[in-house]
């Protein structure tokens, strides 16, 4: 403890004057007015029963004393910032890193604006991201989990379920805005180029092209301005978001673009895909506990942005 029942802040504050020679500038400093300064310092000379100042019209000197002083203070407040950088420092060395694969377009566009939430909802757990297509080979990878769009079987991994994706067209405000005449998307595919997604190794039998989705729900009427074909399926919406044409967006991947108003839904009942998001890993991966805090906090996040 501090000798004499003095205050860190009122050492603190001596040590602004004692760099300053002022009340007023120190004032300045400490955000307090000159007065409250001076009242300060009195008391600490009360409470010390040393003079620390030689008080001038203009400014003030320090006294022998409280020459000894500033220096043990300076370096007793220097030591104590450089406890708390350690401190600071141990406690971010302390946090437990997961090295996680996600999906390229779910990361890009559904988990990367979380980011802030998840950090503040465990402040304990540091990441790696990895944007990775395929199910991450754990045996050979330094990879902990793999946020994954597919089926959820897989040999001798613990797949837990997250959430279903849904699929609908989207388009870009101030394209929509150029053809206002136009209602239902067949109206729309002799005018604008579709944006299509390919589908990749893994995913392409749940994919749902514009062949299958129109032949479901819209009967070509006329012949298809252009079909633009993109290797993810982030990649077809940002073509949307430039007004490119039309896209059919996966709603998670697609639901930022919706709430900043950078694409709109076309009026047409949401499909559901035959695939879905799980968390996968390595059955040992499970005994961790962040691991498994990380998997409820995406759960929630994905029941928060579901279709109701």
């Amino acid at each position: 403890m501090i000798e004499a029942n003095i205050s860190l802040t009122a050492l603190q504050s001596f040590a602004v004057v004692a760099a300053e020679l002022s009340f007023t500038k120190a004032g300045q400093i400490l955000h307090k007015t000159p007065s409250a300064i001076s009242h300060q310092m009195k008391q600490l000379e009360q409470q010390l029963n040393v003079q620390l100042f030689y008080r001038k019209s203009k400014g003030v000197l320090l006294t022998p004393a409280g020459e000894l002083l500033r220096a043990d203070v300076n370096h007793g407040l220097a030591q104590i910032n450089a406890g708390i950088r350690q401190a600071r420092l141990k406690a971010q060395t302390d946090k437990q890193t997961l090295v996680l694969a996600v999906i390229p377009s779910l990361l890009e566009h559904w988990l990367l604006p979380r980011l802030s939430r998840l950090y503040k909802a465990l402040p304990t757990i540091q990441l790696e991201l990895i944007a990775m297509d395929q199910l991450a080979d754990f045996a050979s990878n330094r990879v902990h989990g793999h946020l994954h769009f597919g089926r959820g079987a897989f040999a001798d991994l613990d797949s837990r379920w997250l959430a279903d994706e849904y699929t609908y067209p989207v388009i870009s405000p101030t394209l929509r805005q150029q053809y206002p005449h136009l209602s239902s998307v067949s109206d729309w595919i002799g005018h604008v180029p579709l944006l299509a997604y390919r589908g990749g190794v893994e995913d392409a039998p749940a994919n749902l092209g514009w062949e299958a989705w129109l032949s479901r729900f819209e009967p070509l009427g006329g012949q298809v301005s252009r079909v633009n074909t993109f290797s993810h399926v982030g990649l077809a919406m940002g073509a949307a978001k430039y007004g490119q044409g039309i896209a059919l967006g996966w709603h998670h991947i697609v639901q930022h673009a919706l709430n900043c108003r950078e694409l709109e839904k076309l009026p047409v009942e949401p499909l559901r895909l035959a695939f879905s998001y799980h968390l996968v890993a390595p059955e040992s991966h499970w005994l961790r506990p962040e691991m498994v805090a990380l998997f409820e906090w995406l759960k929630l996040e994905f029941s928060i942005s579901s279709i109701a």
